[in-house]
């Protein structure tokens, strides 16, 4: 039986995302977006209660898991990682750390990182930045979230892939809106009968939440858009 209701959430701001420092390799979160997460315990919503949160690998989206769900860990929801919800670009900033890496971190301790394939940070072959790879990415996280056994999964992840996992953005060239703005949260249920696995429709009440967002692109989802283009 798939979840009954999926919630997405966009990262808090990270440093690559101030002053176009697109060059940062797996950034962390700036003083502010370490802030936003933390208000996430503020303003998410105590019901439906959370079975299961996953995360990107990137250290901004494991930190903005775990600043803004601490109660939530703490009292024993469980925690996965998906190396298929990394950020669409090759670029520095969205191309994650080895296992390695990430473990020896003193604030990721307590996290299973052996569930990464070892390529998965190689932008190449399924990871490559590419419409048709991230397409197919999308259509393998719709897929895995729907086969979930929980009631209510949260997934942290990334501007870009945002508007693929949710089929708002095809990849050729047709600039991708509402922008999704820092830890925003949005929440959608499968359709019956999709053997596809599709977001089918985002929840009335997620979208009266959102009402007077911005409706174009930001900066950082500009320059993804002309990544895309370009490949």
């Amino acid at each position: 039986m798939a979840p009954r209701i999926i919630t997405l959430i966009r990262h808090g701001q990270a440093h690559h995302n101030v002053d176009q420092k697109y060059h940062l390799p797996d950034p962390y979160l700036t003083p502010l977006g370490e802030a936003q997460s933390y208000n996430l315990s503020n303003k998410f919503p105590s019901k439906p209660p959370i079975d299961l949160l996953v995360s990107s690998p990137l250290k901004r989206t494991i930190q903005t898991m775990l600043f803004g769900f601490k109660k939530h860990i703490e009292s024993g929801v469980k925690m996965e990682l998906l190396a298929e919800l990394q950020e669409s670009t090759g670029l520095p900033c969205d191309t994650g750390s080895s296992g390695e890496v990430l473990e020896k971190e003193e604030l990721f301790q307590g996290l299973d990182f052996t569930s990464l394939p070892d390529d998965w940070t190689s932008k190449e072959g399924k990871w490559a930045p590419e419409p048709d790879s991230l397409r197919e990415r999308a259509r393998f996280v719709r897929k895995w979230l729907k086969s979930r056994p929980e009631s209510h999964v949260v997934v942290v992840l990334h501007g870009g892939f945002l508007y693929y996992l949710t089929e708002g953005w095809d990849g050729d060239g047709n600039l991708p809106g509402p922008k999704w703005g820092h830890t925003e949260f949005r929440s959608y249920v499968f359709a019956d009968g999709d053997e596809d696995g599709a977001l089918a429709v985002e929840t009335d009440e997620s979208k009266e939440r959102r009402k007077g967002s911005q409706d174009t692109p930001g900066t950082t989802e500009t320059k993804q858009s002309e990544e895309m283009t370009r490949n």
